[in-house]
């Protein structure tokens, strides 16, 4: 294994040292007003510490030709607004760099001159989320030590997340269960987008979503906007890139993960309409063959997704329309133990198949409108299909079926805004969501005597519902150093006729040039994963009425500016869930995955609190770091009302990312970073104390009356990168080596404990060892 890393650390290290030439490139984009899409005519846009620069046309347009290679920053102002500044753009050889800039009105101005500070690119994409928000680009994604390129995975390092799996991007934020978090894209709430999606979750092993298709995106973890709805603990709201309006592009990415290919141009020459499209097909199979198993030794898996975006703007540039769309297939087998002989507990002559398909396909229409006003409309159907089933072989080697779970939902989506802009001072946004639902799901078990199939869960059927989310929010700022948002969401499930009327508000002051406070309060609720409400007790629905789960949050934000480009971030939370399903010790808050197989009553809540701290670098003079840490603690009460830890009460969690790059004498562009990623420990109800051990049970016996007590051993994962950019004429290319887990630390899989015959107990599996991940990209 040492031979291996070392060859391939070589082989990232191997340049081209000849002579470099001096490469250009264009950058190019729209300047637009943030709050109305209209363009900004005469913006100045400038190259920071060059003379280059352009000022937009009658479109809002710029071009800015014969821009060196390398991180670039760009400079935009207008009269009457504040500076917006890109920094640190990679500019490469192959691609050209497409900017849209969104400005923000000043609401004070002196002598034509704007009295404020910079407005920053890495700030919120949405101006209403003040507080728990930060924006993350597609550089980030594959800058990040080990992220794999996935937006899921690199927000692992975010403040407030608290990692436990190798092999899983669950979102586990500020103690919740990743039942809580939200995905939506392009302005439209999607399901779990993950291969391999897990049943009953948001997580799963990697997302659909491939960096080439990103723009700047935002990842909240609490007292969301109004816009916000039918979460509890994060948003991942994620928007595609335009394609180039003026010239074909391509990229090619190879590595151990697999192959990924991008395209992106114009219909046709001279038009304003463009394509962007990118396929991936991934096999672990490469891995596995080098002796690197991410899931297990026995497990072998594929995907692959497809995602577009096209773009059709009118002549006008007053109306434009957009199809896209994103679909993934996912597969995953585990076979038996090899050799009769070796069979020594139940999980030995086990296998299972796990299928996951997903696609969502919509279209957009945005209208800008007189008196600063615009409308976007979106129409989109989706759908998700979760297969599992398991079997066991007989020593005749005879499969015998023991579960058989097929799950399919999907959606009908229309979403309508109307934004309109009184003036710099206030902005109002209001508009809807409605949804409608079907599902088909079933989960039917092996009884106990091993005679007949019965169904655990069923919805008898297709079934068919609506779910209907209005929202109104305004932004008033009665001074450069006041915003103020106000606003209401509302949710109406028709499953059940549930419902909750959701109030928010935040705040931002400006303490001063360096420092801000902000506050943020807001209501929200959260629709049970479908599965929960169709358990079976004979031929009733117990859950069938379980009302929306609720949850009251409060946000204390400081933030301070130092010097050399870094920030000191902090924020306090408290957050009271209540409505929240339980029986017994069980709550639906510490849902990992899965169904409950129980009859629930919504009588139970659960409070986390805390603090996150972060001290973030932005990328300046090559390098980049982040540094944060998390204290809290995450509790629910039972259906007696006794309080218990979550099994998410790790209580501490600690991050550091880091970053830096070197220019060569050849002109290539070296890149040295890491990760390292700390929780606590996850806590797990331990196991019954006397029962005899019986070594051809699925699951340990659990002592349902000391919940969660037990505290794993705590989860550290340093990861690794080292990367070489290079410029040739028409073409760039990146090979990069990104090692997951560089010290071999085998953390514990608190998901896969299996009994130990040896022993005669039950034990944790470890999890994945040092994997090293070797790919080449080429931009042309």
């Amino acid at each position: 294994m040492k031979k291996q890393i070392i060859f391939l650390l070589l082989c990232c290290l191997s340049a081209n040292v000849l002579t470099a030439q001096q490469q250009v490139q264009t950058i190019k984009g729209i300047v637009t007003d943030k709050d109305t899409r209209e363009p900004l005519i005469g913006a100045s846009v400038l190259i920071k510490g060059t003379s280059l620069g352009a000022s937009t046309d009658i479109d809002g347009s710029f071009k800015i030709a014969n821009v060196i290679v390398g991180r670039q920053t760009v400079v935009c102002t207008y009269v009457g607004y504040h500076t917006f500044e890109a920094a640190n753009l990679i500019v490469n050889s192959a691609k050209e760099v497409v900017l849209n800039v969104e400005m923000m009105e000043s609401v004070e101005v002196m002598k034509e001159v704007v009295i404020s500070g910079k407005q920053k690119g890495n700030e919120p994409v949405n101006e209403m989320s003040l507080v728990s928000t930060r924006s993350f680009s597609v550089e980030e994604t594959q800058r990040y030590a080990a992220s794999a390129n996935d937006p899921g995975r690199m927000a692992t390092g975010f403040p407030g997340v608290q990692p436990s799996r190798d092999n899983r991007s669950d979102i586990v934020v500020r103690g919740n269960s990743g039942i809580g978090l939200g995905w939506r894209l392009e302005g439209i709430d999607i399901p779990n987008p993950n291969h391999f999606a897990r049943i009953g979750s948001s997580g799963g092993g990697i997302t659909i979503f491939s960096a080439s298709m990103l723009t700047n995106s935002d990842f909240s973890t609490g007292a969301f906007a109004a816009e916000y709805g039918n979460a509890i603990s994060g948003v991942f709201d994620m928007k595609f890139r335009k394609g180039n309006t003026e010239k074909k592009e391509y990229t090619f990415r190879a590595g151990m993960l697999g192959l990924d290919f991008s395209t992106e141009g114009p219909f046709k020459k001279g038009g304003r309409a463009s394509y962007l499209i990118n396929y991936r097909y991934s096999t672990l199979g490469i891995l596995n063959k080098f002796g690197l198993h991410l899931v297990g030794p026995r497990v072998d898996n594929t995907f692959q997704d497809l995602s577009f975006n096209l773009n059709f703007p009118t002549k006008n540039g007053k109306q434009f329309f957009t199809l896209w769309g994103i679909g993934g297939l996912s597969r995953e087998f585990e076979d038996v133990t090899k050799g009769i002989e070796n069979w020594k507990s139940f999980d030995d002559y086990r296998s299972y198949h796990f299928n996951t398909n997903m696609g969502a396909v919509g279209a957009t229409h945005t209208a800008l409108l007189p008196n600063d006003t615009y409308i976007k409309t979106s129409l989109a159907a989706m759908g998700q299909r979760i297969t599992q089933d398991d079997d066991t072989l007989t020593q005749l080697l005879k499969p015998t079926r023991i579960t058989d779970e097929n799950y399919l939902e999907g959606r009908y989506s229309l979403s309508s805004f109307i934004n309109k802009k009184f003036s710099a001072k206030t902005t109002l946004k209001a508009g809807f969501a409605l949804s409608s639902i079907f599902c088909d799901l079933n989960q039917k078990t092996l009884n106990s005597s091993g005679s007949a199939f019965y169904d655990l869960l069923s919805t008898g059927g297709n079934q068919t519902f609506l779910l209907f989310q209005p929202y109104t929010q305004v932004r008033i700022r009665p001074s450069e150093k006041l915003t103020i948002n106000l606003g209401v969401h509302a949710v109406v499930l028709g499953l059940n006729s549930s419902y909750s009327i959701e109030p928010r508000a935040s705040l931002r002051y400006q303490i001063a040039q360096n420092q801000s406070l902000s506050l943020a309060y807001g209501k929200h609720s959260r629709v049970l994963p479908l599965g929960t409400y169709y358990y079976r007790s004979l031929t009733d629905l117990p859950n069938l009425n379980l009302p929306l789960m609720k949850s009251h949050q409060i946000v204390l934000a400081h933030d301070f500016s130092l010097a050399k480009a870094m920030k000191l971030h902090t924020e306090l939370y408290y957050q009271y869930h209540y409505d929240v399903a339980v029986n017994g010790t069980f709550s639906v808050l510490n849902t990992i995955g899965g169904f409950p197989n129980r009859a629930l009553n919504a009588v139970g809540t659960g409070t986390n609190y805390g603090v996150d701290i972060s001290l973030e670098k932005a990328f300046e003079d090559g390098l980049f770091f982040m540094l944060s840490s998390s204290i809290f603690k995450s509790t629910y009460t039972d259906e007696v009302k006794v309080s218990h830890s979550t099994t998410f009460d790790s209580r501490f969690s600690a991050n550091a990312i880091f970053g830096k790059e070197w220019t060569l004498r050849s002109g290539a562009v070296l890149q040295a970073g890491g990760r390292l990623i700390y929780n606590r420990g996850q806590r797990l109800t331990p196991i019954k104390e006397g029962v005899k051990v019986n070594r051809y049970a699925l699951e340990a016996p659990l002592d349902e009356s000391k919940p969660f007590t037990d505290q794993v051993s705590p989860y550290f994962r340093p990861d690794a990168r080292i990367a070489l950019r290079k410029n040739k004429k028409n073409s760039a290319y990146t090979l990069a080596l990104d090692i997951q887990n560089v010290m071999n630390r085998r953390n514990v899989d608190v998901l896969r404990r299996a009994y130990d015959p040896d022993t005669n107990s039950w034990i944790y599996r470890p999890q994945s060892g040092l994997t090293p991940l070797l790919s080449f990209q080429i931009d042309f």
